[in-house]
Order: C-alpha cells, then structure tokens, then sequence
C-alpha cells in the first residue's frame, strides 16, 4: 500500500512537471538494472488524468521488467553457440543500420537529385512497352448543380463550350455549384471519376467513355454534367504524363544507386591507399 502510495505521488508531481533531473528517484529495479523517473519522463504523455498516468506507468515498468528478466533468462537458458549466433545478427544489424543512416545522409547532402525532362522522356521512350496501365483512365471534366438553378441553360452551354471566356464565367459562379471538377487536362481513374454521380449503367458509362461524349441527365435534385475528353483502356501503354512523377522517381532511385555504389567504391579505395584496409592475399 505505501508502495502504491508513493507511486501515486511521484505521478502527481511528474504530470505537474515538478520532478527535477537532480533528484531522479527510482521506480524499479530487475537484478542489478534499475528505471529512473527520467526514462518515464522520456516517453510520459501530456494531459493524462491520474488513472490514466497510473496505468501508462505501471505499463511501462512492467514491459520494461519483462524485457530484461526475459533477456536474463535467455542468456541463462541458450546455449554459447546460440547465443553466439545472436551477437552476430544483432552486430550485422547494428552495423547495417549505422551504414544505411550514414549513406542516406551522405545522399541528401551531396547527389544531385534533379533530373531533367528531357532524361524522362528518352527513359519512357526506351521503355514505354514495360509501362501497361492496370486500369482505365480518363481526362474529363464535370459539374453538379440544383436543377432549379436559373442559370442552367448556359451554364450547359459554357461547359459544352469550355472556352478561356467559359472558364471563367463558370468560375465566377462556382459557389451555385453543388460539386465540380475541371481539371481535365490531368488522368483520373475512370471508376473514382463515375463515382461522384448517381448510379450509371456500366454500359452506358463505357459507351460515354469510349466515344468521348458530353452527357447530361438528372434526378429529382440535381443536374449532372460530364464530358470525357480522352480515355486509356487497361494494359494501354501508360501515356506519359500519367506516369512521369513514377518514370522520375525511378530515375531518381536508378541515380541514387549508382551514387552509392560509386560512394562505397571511394571508401573502400581510400582506405587502401591510407592502409586502413588491407587484404593479404597469400592467407586467401
């Protein structure tokens, strides 16, 4: 009880930010390892009610606990050999890990991450066979309105027309607009694109898809206006501007691997010449 008591009173201080570094007090201890109100301060959440402090911190201590008797036992209870083994997969980690943040930090400071258009294109060109679409896409454009709106009639004939004066004017009236979409010069996926509107027969959306048509219906509510300005079937080559952000992040990722490997080359290298490293040869 007076444990629980002295537990309670620490969090009490803890969450109004009172304990000071200088007198850590400890809350636990396996064997000779010991947790420090420091190492709860670390991860201790803000805005906690003091059930809530109670719970994270007996939560804590207890998975802390468990994870060093358990490590304890394991070394009690495997053998050398097997112990062994896990030193070397924890050193081939560790020094994997050390080598990966070294080389990512090396990459943003120095590699030239900029690639050029005209890099992307011949990239696509040589390769555009590897690139089939696995769904449909479309370039198209679309507006929702009330279909009482007094505008009705040219607002149909602005969007059918779609001229810079019609752009405009639909823009100045956007707010009459239920829902709209004109950024019809960028591919869409066909099916998130038909989504927005009651359901269509899949018939007539392929019919509508495939000849490019302008399509205007509506409900009880609202009047719907579509117009598909091109349209790619699945296992077409992916048009480039579709894929360029991916054709760009390949050649980024293609460059960075080059990078590295030209990277660890010169390590390697100047270590040689400053004897750092050697390789004898006659024990190979």
């Amino acid at each position: 009880m007076q444990k629980k008591i002295t537990i309670i009173f620490a969090l009490f201080l803890f969450s109004c930010d009172l304990i000071q570094d200088k007198s850590d007090q400890i809350l636990a201890r396996v064997n000779d390892d010991y947790i420090f109100n420091s190492d709860l301060k670390k991860v201790f959440p803000e805005n906690l009610s003091i059930e809530d402090s109670i719970l994270f911190t007996n939560n804590f201590i207890n998975n802390w606990a468990k994870r060093k008797l358990l490590f304890e036992k394991a070394l009690i209870n495997l053998d050398e050999s097997e112990q062994n083994e896990l030193f070397d997969l924890i050193d081939t980690y560790k020094n994997e890990i050390f080598s990966y943040a070294y080389q990512e930090k090396i990459v943003k400071s120095t590699m030239d991450t900029i690639i050029n258009e005209r890099s992307i294109v011949d990239y696509y060109d040589l390769n555009k066979s590897n690139f089939k679409l696995n769904q449909e896409i479309i370039k198209a454009r679309y507006l929702i309105l009330n279909n009482k709106n007094y505008n009705l009639k040219e607002v149909t004939n602005r969007f059918r027309s779609y001229k810079s004066k019609d752009l405009i004017f639909l823009d100045s009236i956007s707010l009459q607009f239920n829902a709209f979409y004109f950024n019809d010069s960028t591919w869409i996926n066909k099916d998130i694109f038909f989504s927005k509107f009651p359901e269509i027969n899949n018939r007539l959306k392929q019919n509508i898809t495939n000849n490019k048509l302008f399509y205007k219906f509506q409900d009880s509510l609202e009047l719907y206006l579509i117009k598909i300005i091109d349209y790619k079937n699945k296992n077409h080559i992916a048009p480039f501007d579709f894929i360029k952000p991916t054709l760009k992040q390949v050649l980024i990722n293609k460059k960075k691997l080059e990078f590295i490997s030209k990277f660890e080359k010169e390590i390697i290298e100047d270590a040689l010449q400053k004897k750092e490293f050697e390789i004898y040869e006659n024990n190979l």
